[in-house]
């Protein structure tokens, strides 16, 4: 194996605050399933719960692994991570019927007060079916896919870590509400003809291979950001963009098209699709009546012994994603070029994170390559920072190391900037008894927190407000109800 291949596969970095997320839903759906088969409802058979596990594992290596950590580099890691998001893990997922797991995994005060009034609302009903209408659900696909893909909106998700963020949650959430009409977890309506899926799916291939016909023929490399990256895969940008593009047509025309092809023979070898359209109606009143069953008691107060409970609950869970917050760092796929020099036989890159840097530590990552454009890792590397013009600050210096980056191609530094100002950065490169050096001007600010800092420390709190108003007027109202039939009751005495 070439060191640079083996030094892509073990670059990986690991998302805190999604791991978080992954791991307590993988046990709140794990619990629920344990309590519907000790009450005697086995819904969910293994298969499905192994279905979901390897749903929800793959979704953590898709933001984990190197496809994550490259995806600024080679077109073809960030196009395998959006088909892992778009084809892989929601079907997945939805294939462990994961909703009434989910529900009944949950403290029995929050299933009571909170997650089963809101699935029995009829609100929320007639938007989860609005929502997984074939049509919308098409449509919604098509949009998110190609929309995300133009050049403008895709440049923005590369280049901003938030923007980046955003852009996977609309693949993921959109592909979950895609998938679902083809999947129908369990206890979810049929909207349409079993049959109707077929042609709903090959028309998401042909989106598919518009896509990416458009990657593999276009006659220019479409994203200026990998004109930029470093070619240390053997691909220059023009052959990424058109792996890339032939990778998405052939592994997602197979996503598509063998779901198809397998509902067209589930149809034809069942019966007709007229007949089972009219079986599937008549089931409706008995899966109605198991949601009720499986439901019941939701209107029902819990005691305070489970109301304290969950309360605690929710305050661990709230501190334990705050500490992630506070203590996990950007990764190296948050950084971006801030310059390149060709020194000798050495090419040399910098990169660190923003357009700016902050007073206080900054992640800088170096990549050392030869003249024919091969990492170099046998390389020794100082980075000191001084203060430009007259100043009583101290320079710093520092000796980066692979070991410290996520993208073990890099070798990472941490350069504690203790003052706002103009600094100069200075890499020594030292390789094979040849010293190489760059000297990079940089403007440190003084970081001023604002919403982009707070908002995930105020989510918690107005999460907890909500369901607070919610509890108090669900508790007005029994109590209302309780009230008359009291009164009722004195009143026929």
């Amino acid at each position: 194996m070439s060191p640079v291949l083996h030094a892509a596969l073990v670059s990986w970095a690991i998302p805190w605050v999604p791991t978080l997320a992954i791991c307590i839903t993988v046990l709140v759906y794990l619990r629920g399933w344990y309590l519907l088969c000790c009450a005697g409802f086995p819904l969910i058979p293994p298969w499905r719960v192994w279905a979901f596990l390897s749903g929800m594992f793959s979704l953590w290596v898709a933001l984990a692994s190197p496809m994550d950590v490259f995806n600024g580099w080679l077109l073809t890691a960030h196009m395998t991570q959006h088909m892992v998001l778009m084809m892989v893990a929601p079907p997945l997922i939805l294939l462990g019927a994961p909703v009434i797991p989910l529900v009944r995994g949950l403290p029995v005060f929050a299933a009571r007060e909170f997650a089963g009034p809101f699935l029995n609302w009829r609100p929320a009903q007639r938007l989860g079916r609005a929502l997984t209408q074939p049509a919308f659900s098409l449509g919604l696909m098509g949009v998110v896919m190609l929309g995300w893909h133009v050049p403008a909106l895709y440049e923005l998700a590369v280049r901003s870590p938030a923007w980046h963020q955003v852009e996977h949650a609309c693949f993921l959430g959109t592909a979950l509400i895609f998938w679902w009409p083809v999947i129908e977890p369990w206890p979810s309506h049929m909207q349409w003809p079993r049959w109707a899926m077929v042609p709903y799916l090959l028309v998401a291939d042909l989106l598919n291979t518009i896509l990416s016909g458009a990657l593999v023929f276009a006659d220019r490399v479409l994203y200026p950001t990998y004109l930029d990256a470093p070619q240390v895969f053997g691909l220059n940008p023009r052959q990424d963009q058109a792996a890339a593009g032939a990778l998405m047509w052939v592994v997602g025309s197979m996503a598509f098209v063998v779901p198809a092809l397998l509902i067209a023979a589930q149809c034809l070898r069942r019966q007709s699709p007229g007949v089972q359209w009219q079986r599937l109606k008549k089931r409706r009143p008995m899966l109605a009546g198991t949601w009720r069953r499986l439901t019941a008691g939701v209107g029902v107060p819990g005691s305070r012994a489970q109301a304290l409970s969950f309360i605690a609950i929710f305050l661990a869970v709230g501190v334990a994603f705050s500490a992630v917050l506070a203590f996990s760092g950007s990764d190296d796929a948050d950084l971006v070029l801030r310059a390149r020099q060709q020194a000798g036989d050495h090419i040399i890159s910098v990169y660190a994170s923003g357009d700016e840097l902050l007073v206080g530590a900054n992640d800088i990552g170096v990549l050392v390559q030869d003249s024919a454009g091969s990492p170099v890792s046998d390389s020794s590397i100082n980075i000191s920072a001084n203060p430009s013009g007259p100043s009583g600050t101290r320079g710093l210096e520092v000796r980066g190391r692979d070991s410290d980056s996520d993208n073990k191609l890099l070798q990472s530094a941490m350069i504690d900037l203790p003052s706002p100002g103009v600094w100069t950065l200075h890499v020594d490169v030292e390789h094979e008894s040849q010293n190489t050096s760059l000297i990079l001007p940089v403007e440190a600010a003084i970081h001023s927190p604002g919403l982009d800092d707070l908002w995930p420390y105020l989510l918690f709190p107005a999460v907890a407000f909500g369901l607070l108003l919610v509890y108090l007027r669900r508790a007005r109202r029994h109590q209302a109800v309780v009230r008359d039939r009291t009164m009722q009751a004195a009143v026929s005495r």
